[in-house]
């Protein structure tokens, strides 16, 4: 319990300050250590405080370290199962259309297969032909049975052609997409491909005169054994 001084003792105290230089001087000192010890005080306080929240912001910086460690790994894996999807998904595509050429469900990749097998003898290895394709150029759609770019390949793909009026229309139709594809590509068509599973004897003639007048490469007969020229 802090005792409290009389008056008596206090102005006792004051006088004894006012004329003992060493006293006074004793007084002050001991006020101003105190001073420094109460600051030294709040200052390890604060030195405490600040040590905490660093151990805090250390402790969080790990863990944001460890989730960024665990996002890579993550991305990395999906990453990694992506391509094993693509290259499930392109060999899919690929047994696809080795299978739909093999059981020969359409006449386009009878002669599509065929067709690759030709280029490849004459220099062109890897080329592919594309069937059903649509091109879209100046505001217009255009269907091409066959289509390559390189070598720059048009072709149509009929099941018959039985009369000469049948013969000029499938021939028309052809130029038509040949000059379509020539705007388009800017350059010319390299290789025009007519492929008939059934021709009428009055057309064979006609078919021949007109296939060497435009450089067209007439194919006859769904073994694809004969060609004109």
């Amino acid at each position: 319990m802090t005792q409290v001084l009389t008056k008596e003792e206090k102005e006792r105290i004051l006088r004894t300050l006012e004329e003992d230089k060493e006293f006074r001087y004793a007084i002050a000192g001991l006020i101003g250590i105190r001073e420094i010890l109460e600051r030294l005080d709040k200052i390890e306080e604060g030195q405490k405080k600040l040590w905490e929240e660093v151990k805090l912001l250390r402790e969080g910086q790990q863990k944001l370290w460890e989730e960024v460690k665990l996002l890579r790994k993550g991305q990395q894996e999906l990453w990694k199962g992506q391509q094993e999807l693509w290259k499930e998904v392109k060999g899919l595509r690929k047994n696809f259309e080795q299978l739909g050429r093999a059981v020969g469900m359409t006449l386009e990749y009878y002669t599509a297969a065929f067709l690759e097998e030709y280029l490849s003898e004459r220099g062109y290895e890897g080329a592919r032909i594309e069937v059903g394709i649509k091109l879209k150029y100046m505001g217009k759609t255009v269907e091409l049975d066959l289509f390559c770019e390189d070598p720059l390949l048009v072709g149509e793909v009929t099941t018959g052609v039985t009369s000469l009026e049948d013969a000029r229309r499938e021939l028309d139709k052809l130029l038509e997409r040949v000059n379509f594809v020539k705007e388009m590509y800017e350059r010319d068509v390299t290789i025009k491909i007519l492929a008939i599973a059934n021709v009428g004897a009055e057309a064979v003639d006609f078919l021949r005169e007109i296939a060497e007048k435009h450089g067209i490469i007439v194919i006859i007969g769904r073994e694809m054994k004969e060609i004109i020229p």
